[in-house]
């Protein structure tokens, strides 16, 4: 049997070539819009990329010149009488050792407060600079170079050389000790 072009050409056969050429029209419409998708991703990647590139370069810069500051500033401390004591390194983190560190020699204060070669009684306040200060709490000495000292008194303060900060020698009447600064108002 004979198949003749009327066969061929029948409506289902026409039906079904115009669904394939639909279907093959969203194909490539769908592959388009993938493609054009891709090439976006692609190009926020590389944007990513170079923005990151920036930022680690500017870190690396900064870091370069704080340590170089750092090493300026070690120069200019070095220039000074060595009065600092690293007595216990601490670890460098990264697992590099201290001494590859740029560290500063520390030697111990030699505040006579603290080296016992002058008792609190021996120190004589400056010529200048005492102040009045005003008690704000109770503080009771922790031991007999510290002054006891009651809330809302006035006392005389004043700082000595090598002395902690936190620290000040503290007078009222003949007592003399330290007492510590965040227990004071200072007054002009």
């Amino acid at each position: 049997m004979c198949l003749s072009w009327d066969a061929v050409s029948s409506p289902r056969v026409i039906q079904a070539d115009h669904e394939l050429r639909v279907a093959q029209t969203e194909f490539d419409r769908q592959a388009e819009v993938t493609r054009l998708l891709l090439e976006g991703i692609s190009s926020t990647h590389v944007n990513h990329l170079r923005c990151l590139h920036e930022f680690v370069e500017a870190q690396a810069t900064y870091y370069a010149q704080s340590h170089q500051y750092m090493q300026d500033l070690q120069k200019q401390l070095g220039r000074f009488p060595n009065t600092f004591v690293n007595t216990n390194p601490t670890p460098v983190p990264g697992g590099s050792s201290p001494s590859s560190a740029a560290t500063l020699p520390v030697q111990p204060s030699s505040s006579p407060l603290d080296t016992g070669t002058l008792s609190i009684e021996e120190v004589q306040p400056p010529a200048t600079g005492t102040r009045k200060a005003k008690v704000l709490y109770d503080y009771d000495a922790a031991d007999t170079s510290e002054l006891s000292l009651l809330a809302d008194e006035l006392i005389t303060v004043y700082t000595v050389p090598g002395m902690d900060p936190d620290w000040l020698v503290g007078e009222r009447g003949n007592q003399k000790g330290k007492v510590p600064v965040t227990y004071l108002e200072l007054l002009s």
